[in-house]
């Protein structure tokens, strides 16, 4: 297509950026882009681009009717077939989380903080010391083995909060966890701090899972001074040195979980060779910054939006997939390919897309060296004749590329994992990907939720 030609992708149902009401949305590629396109009926239209290069965003429908212009039954934007099941499935439900496959569970276990951050999609508050508010230790345990119970074993449970380390229990907790035969994996999602400055925390810790079973999720923002402050109201690059220093000296092993801005954008791969660096970093994992949660500059509410003429149209400043991972191959000068990258076999395609690199024998290898992750993709080309069980067991479970993926979890310290993860809020929110998710939440009441939908704020999934 020439750039100035502009086709509808597909039609789904978005959020209004003021409100947060539910309203009929377009998925649009125009100018080498893809754009969502909105209309409230009461604050106007909105747009915001999901990919600055269409290559990189790709089309999933699931109903004859909701056929991509282009003819296929459903493709990328570049006219490669696609797809999966969601909301245009029959049968698919209310509450699809509870019938899809959850690839990861994440659970609170702590609603408060040590570190102020001016961004957390969680707002947690403040709290040390006596003021740390924990979960019962029974309740976090009643609520995973609910899951359990329903859904059968969970592959990763992911602890949060707030801050998870400042648990009381935090390690009878982990105990319990480490000899469930039904919880594959654990991975704790946190600031650091406290393995930073208390050495004896990480050893406990360390010995509570024996070497197997656990990894961090540790906040990190990037090797630059640029944007550090912004994010967390303090520049702490030398805590996260530290906190690595300690967990290389246990063996907890590491994945960075970096918030992408536009400040740090220019860095991904200055990143990404820090983590490649050091045998204890598994990976890094790219999130762009979203605005659920405490957020400066966060979308307006009702009541603050002014008047009709002064509303945002479009967010302009907004990073998507294609960002990070273009500019991540070209920092890296050629280290790092677009063929080492490969939408997830799971959930929504554009809800994750991973790469690996090999490290051996002191040089770093590409992944697309020995794979051709295309040939893998067969996820992408046959979803469309799946049924809904087939995508109840998801295609991380059932496919070659899924099998190699787990592979390549197992080979530990050399194969180091890139994953962009971006999460969604009023601006790019697509139903659709809501009800194809395979991250979800284990909510206070015990069910389960899309991360996107339960970190929303929005008054109708309001936790």
């Amino acid at each position: 297509m020439s750039n100035r030609e502009t086709s509808v992708l597909k039609s789904t149902t978005s959020r209004c950026p003021v409100c947060h009401g539910p309203c009929p949305a377009q998925v649009i590629r125009r100018g080498g882009k893809v754009w969502l396109e909105r209309t409230c009926t009461v604050h106007g239209e909105f747009t915001a681009c999901l990919a600055s290069d269409e290559r990189f965003y790709w089309l999933a429908l699931g109903k004859e009717e909701n056929r991509c212009s282009s003819g296929g039954a459903c493709c990328s934007a570049d006219g490669v077939e696609a797809g999966t099941l969601g909301r245009n499935a029959a049968g698919c439900g209310e509450q699809p989380f509870e019938t899809l496959s959850t690839c990861l569970a994440l659970i609170e276990i702590v609603n408060s903080c040590n570190l102020a951050c001016p961004t957390c999609y969680a707002d947690s508050p403040v709290g040390t010391g006596a003021k740390v508010d924990a979960v019962p230790l029974e309740e976090i345990k009643a609520r995973v083995q609910g899951v359990i119970d329903r859904k059968g074993g969970i592959e990763i449970l992911q602890l949060s909060g707030g801050e998870p380390t400042l648990h009381p229990q935090l390690f009878e907790l982990c105990a319990w966890l480490k000899a469930h035969s039904q919880i594959d994996f654990v991975l704790i999602n946190t600031n650091g701090v406290r393995l930073a400055k208390e050495m004896e925390f990480a050893k406990g810790l360390a010995e509570v899972f024996g070497g197997k079973g656990l990894q961090l999720y540790l906040q990190f923002d990037g090797v630059q001074a640029a944007g550090q402050r912004d994010l967390r109201g303090a520049d702490l690059r030398a805590l996260r040195e530290q906190c690595l220093t300690n967990c290389a000296a246990v063996g907890i092993p590491v994945t960075l979980a970096m918030t992408v801005t536009p400040e740090n954008l220019p860095h991904l791969w200055e990143s990404i060779r820090f983590g490649l660096e050091r045998e204890v970093v598994h990976g890094i994992t790219f999130q762009p910054m979203f605005g659920s949660g405490r957020f400066p500059g966060n979308a307006p509410s009702p009541k603050t939006a002014g008047p009709f003429a002064k509303v945002t149209r479009e967010n302009p400043n907004r990073l998507n997939t294609a960002d990070i991972l273009t500019n991540a191959v070209t920092q890296s000068s050629g280290q790092l390919r677009v063929e080492d990258f490969t939408p997830l076999p799971c959930g929504d395609p554009n809800c994750t897309t991973i790469g690996y690199l090999i490290r051996q024998e002191n040089k770093v290898w590409h992944v697309s060296d020995f794979l051709d992750l295309a040939k893998l993709q067969g996820f992408l080309h046959d979803k469309m004749h799946y049924t809904l069980e087939d995508l109840a067991r998801c295609g991380c479970e059932n496919t070659e590329l899924g099998e190699l993926l787990k592979t390549l979890e197992l080979t530990r310290s050399m194969a180091f994992r890139v994953m962009i993860k971006p999460f969604m809020d009023a601006w790019t929110w697509d139903e659709d990907r809501i009800d194809r998710c395979c991250t979800h939440v284990i909510r206070p009441d015990g069910k389960l939720d899309s991360f996107c939908r339960y970190y929303s704020g929005f008054a109708d999934t309001r936790r």
